[in-house]
């Protein structure tokens, strides 16, 4: 049995039928086969079995007062923010944390409502500075942390730096964020957060 390196997430197409048989970890539909998990997609070629094995947790990662956390913004209300943690320093995690941003956390400057910095989607960088028994307060206020990747809340489009502001080179449309410093030269967005 080979053991392919490849990670795979729920729902990943694997093979079709006619080139492998569906083991252990996949599902079949119409003859497509997917990922039950998420895990190391795995072929037999002597079988001609494709299978995923799940990823072995490790000891749980979980973010600490003073840590530099990457997160997804779920949604935003006029003073706070709910951010879904995914990643704590360089390590991806297998759980989310919920954060919640305060609007007077957000930013040196002041901001009179979360949308003025920060859109759903966005991926931000944050620094926890507290934990209560359900969350953790998040900060964006230096200049490090803040949005680093934004899509135009008007066409999806990735948003680029001019300057002090992000742009929409498509279609021009107003997005007003707080970003980090680096922004635009930073690869933290993924595609399958949970």
């Amino acid at each position: 049995m080979s053991q392919n390196k490849d990670i795979v997430a729920i729902g990943d197409f694997l093979g079709v039928v006619e080139e492998f048989i569906p083991g252990s970890g996949t599902y079949e539909v119409n003859g497509r086969i997917f990922a039950t998990f998420t895990g190391y997609k795995r072929i037999d070629r002597q079988r001609l079995e494709v299978s995923v094995q799940p990823i072995k947790k490790k000891e749980t990662i979980v973010p600490q007062v003073g840590d530099s956390v990457i997160a997804e913004v779920v949604f935003a209300r006029k003073q706070s923010a709910l951010l879904r943690i995914f990643k704590i320093k360089n390590s991806f995690l297998f759980d989310t944390f919920d954060g919640i941003l305060h609007v007077s956390n957000m930013s040196q400057n002041y901001l009179a409502n979360v949308d003025d910095g920060f859109k759903p989607t966005d991926i931000v960088r944050a620094k926890v500075m507290s934990k209560n028994e359900f969350e953790y307060e998040l900060s964006t206020k230096f200049p490090e942390y803040g949005v680093i990747y934004a899509e135009c809340s008007n066409c999806g489009t990735v948003l680029v730096r001019e300057g002090n502001e992000l742009k929409c080179n498509l279609c021009g449309y107003p997005n007003p964020r707080k970003f980090a410093k680096d922004y635009g030269h930073v690869r933290e967005r993924i595609e399958n957060l949970n």
